[in-house]
């Protein structure tokens, strides 16, 4: 009996070291897309798009790449110089709506 219960024991420890460590892995994993910190500035809890995620989203339209881009009055905008859609970045959000992006268009940020 004394046997028994040292081998559930010990079992249950080696459970609990795989469930801790896929935790940890999956922790680091999910980590990678994480959105990054907006700079510092005068209290703003901002939010940018971390360089991973920016790297795999690509156009609705098209189904091509993007850029993140920064206008004049600090707002965040992922475009596609392609056909000039631009879509907006709300608190590192991007909203990538076919009708974002033609609301937002911009015939200037077309390059052929």
């Amino acid at each position: 009996m004394k046997g028994l219960v040292r081998v559930l024991g010990l079992a249950a420890l080696v459970g609990l070291g795989i469930v801790i460590f896929r935790a940890i892995r999956q922790y680091r994993e999910d980590s990678t897309f994480d959105l990054a910190p907006a700079t510092a500035g005068a209290g703003s809890q901002r939010r940018s798009i971390s360089p991973e995620l920016l790297g795999i989203l690509a156009d609705p339209g098209d189904k091509g790449p993007v850029e993140l881009l920064t206008d004049g009055q600090g707002k965040e905008w992922l475009i596609n110089r392609r056909n000039g859609f631009r879509y907006p970045v709300e608190d590192g959000i991007p909203i990538m709506l076919l009708e974002e992006g033609e609301k937002h268009k911009d015939e200037a940020l077309i390059q052929r």
